[in-house]
């Protein structure tokens, strides 16, 4: 299992991940760090591990934003899905009667 050692407010962690995946860790920490740096520099000196839970509650809140508006954005394509296939249906429907006005007009020709 390959271990990749990342920075993150002037430590070095050796985080351990799956074979391919240390690119990705890589990205993350850039992340992770970027977030803390930003928190440090605009809530003046804070103890480290007060850092690591701020960044992890910021990091924790936009997750939960993003899935609310992916449950958002998923209830709104039901409803479309819904409203799209009541329409097919009402227009089956009227297309139905049409052909059998047709049909019967022929027949009685």
């Amino acid at each position: 299992m390959p271990t990749v050692t990342v920075a993150l407010n002037g430590r070095n962690y050796d985080i351990a991940c799956g074979e391919g995946e240390e690119a990705r860790v890589h990205e993350l920490s850039a992340e992770v760090r970027r977030r803390m740096e930003s928190l440090a520099k605009h809530s003046g000196p804070v103890a480290e591990n007060q850092l690591f839970a701020l960044t992890a509650l910021l990091l924790s809140d936009e997750i939960d934003q993003r899935n609310r508006q992916i449950a958002e954005l998923r209830n709104q394509q039901e409803d479309l899905v819904q409203h799209r296939e009541v329409a097919l249906a009402d227009t089956i429907e009227r297309l139905a009667t049409k052909i059998e006005a047709i049909a019967a007009r022929l027949e009685a020709a």
